[in-house]
């Protein structure tokens, strides 16, 4: 693949002083106290009766030093929960909107600009990293936003305020195995986590899906002529592919006019 680039706004938090590391390690679904600098992580933060507050990338910059990024629009909530429990905790959280390029294709040929922070990718199937910083100067032909959605669809994972909403149940998104450490201490909303996890999984997962058939958002979708799932995001050109909400794990859906969806989990590529 030519190298590509997709530039969009990203919501940041820093968060440093003396107790960020014992303090956040207590508060989100992912394990901070073993990273590592530079290392990054997907997070969420949870309601104490665990629901979804916010999904972030966390990413260590040295000791007692993070970076959080997440979607536009979501980095306030994220802040305002965070500062409403740290009580005497030695940390301050400064929100910020930085730029986040997505490079596709063979990383090596990229010239990657001082200053900037260099993320792995958790994507499946195709290479991409994400270059983030106040005002990323990348010289690489620009991804146009259909064709990040149809990479996306294919290979990325669902965001916040898309697929999933604040309030949903972590264990819905299929994004436990990323997100979420289980062998971890206490954290805030971990009793509903874990609950839901011992009873195999969520009433609903997030699924990729893919048809040689036209799809909308909020299509209904069957197995058996029972309604199972409803897809979520879809790409506007064929081969369709996207995001779909399904009860229980199967692999073939169809439409109410009888078309095949291929459905899978978030972690293969169809």
């Amino acid at each position: 693949m030519t190298s590509l680039a997709y530039f969009a706004e990203r919501d940041v938090l820093m968060a440093e002083g003396l107790d960020t590391e014992s303090y956040l390690h207590g508060q989100i679904s992912q394990n901070v106290d073993d990273m590592s600098d530079g290392e990054s992580r997907l997070s969420f933060l949870l309601e104490p009766k665990g629901n979804i507050e916010s999904c972030f990338r966390i990413t260590r910059l040295e000791e007692n030093r993070y970076l959080l990024d997440t979607e536009p629009g979501h980095g306030e909530l994220l802040h305002s929960s965070l500062e409403r429990f740290k009580l005497r905790s030695k940390i301050e959280f400064v929100s910020q909107r930085w730029m986040m390029v997505s490079v596709f294709g063979d990383r090596t040929t990229v010239d990657i600009p001082q200053g900037l922070l260099t993320l792995e990718s958790p994507w499946s199937g195709v290479e991409h990293m994400d270059l983030l910083g106040e005002d990323p100067l990348v010289e690489l032909s620009e991804c146009g936003h259909d064709e990040y959605e149809r990479l996306r669809c294919r290979h990325g994972l669902p965001v916040i305020g898309k697929e999933f909403q604040v309030g949903s149940i972590p264990n819905e998104t299929d994004l436990l195995s990323l997100a979420v450490s289980f062998d971890k201490g206490c954290y805030r909303g971990q009793e509903l986590v874990e609950r839901i996890d011992s009873r195999k999984g969520g009433r609903k997962l997030l699924r990729r899906i893919r048809s040689d058939h036209a799809l909308s958002a909020q299509e209904a979708l069957f197995e058996d002529g029972q309604r199972v799932g409803e897809v979520l995001t879809v790409t506007t050109s064929p081969t369709y592919c996207g995001f779909a909400s399904v009860k229980g794990d199967v692999e073939v859906l169809t439409t109410e006019g009888g078309q095949e969806v291929r459905c899978s989990p978030l972690s293969e590529v169809l």
